[in-house]
């Protein structure tokens, strides 16, 4: 039986290499984002290339919606087995100069709708498949910097998060694992999309670690960080909200 990945946050950088990487390991691959125009191109491409795809808008911050993609995923598809957060705002700002509005915004995008969906997924049938649940993180949890303010404190409440659940889940058929990404995309062979994507997928096919630092086995310090360059955030997990 052909099993569904639902990835929310498809972008045309690691969005969509997820996406690719899964349907070639024989999934049908969900993707999800705001811009419909968008991902019909990015399906209709992963369809030329003979692999399983289809595509759903939605809001990851919109409840409601995020609720009728689970709903409508398993209607057309069967339950899914895996869900995929890939969804962040890495807007670049300090502690002085944001305003509490812009930071609450942020907040949902990196960490309420993280929480929501990633609830919504395991509240939908039971199933005796494993079933797997992948956030993208990133080195900004670890390593607070004045040009990231928000960004920082959001991929850290987003690990808190995704590490409690993991323990919450951890006797359970249920693998929830923490991306965390180091680097920045297409800076070197380890950062192509396609390498990125199959850590996603080596992930779901080993389910035995809470938090997988890539390309790093651990966390860089912050003298070595390769989260920046020039003081520009990582931009991997930016989907076209």
């Amino acid at each position: 039986m052909t099993k569904t990945v639902v990835i929310l946050g498809a972008g045309s950088g690691f969005g969509l290499a997820i996406a690719r990487a899964f349907s070639q390991a024989g999934n049908h691959s969900v993707l999800v984002a705001r811009n419909a125009q968008n991902l019909q191109t990015m399906t209709e491409d992963l369809h030329m290339e003979g692999l399983a795809a289809d595509w759903i808008a939605a809001d990851a911050t919109n409840p409601q919606q995020t609720a009728n993609l689970f709903l409508q995923v398993s209607r057309q598809f069967g339950q899914p087995q895996t869900f995929i957060y890939n969804v962040a705002d890495t807007t670049l700002d300090g502690p002085l100069t944001t305003s509490t509005q812009k930071i609450m915004q942020s907040f949902n995008t990196n960490v309420l709708g993280a929480i929501t969906t990633s609830r919504q997924f395991l509240d939908l049938a039971p199933t005796d498949l494993p079933r797997n649940i992948l956030f993208t993180g990133g080195g900004a949890a670890h390593h607070p910097d004045k040009t990231t303010t928000t960004l920082s404190l959001t991929k850290a409440a987003l690990r808190s998060y995704a590490l409690s659940l993991a323990a919450e889940l951890k006797d359970t058929n249920t693998y929830v694992g923490l991306i965390t990404i180091q680097g920045i995309a297409g800076t070197s062979e380890a950062m192509l999309p396609a390498n990125v994507a199959q850590v996603y997928v080596n992930a779901v096919n080993t389910r035995n670690t809470a938090e997988i630092f890539y390309p790093d086995t651990t966390a860089n310090s912050p003298q070595n960080s390769t989260n920046y360059v020039n003081s520009q955030p990582i931009r991997i997990n930016v989907a076209p909200f």
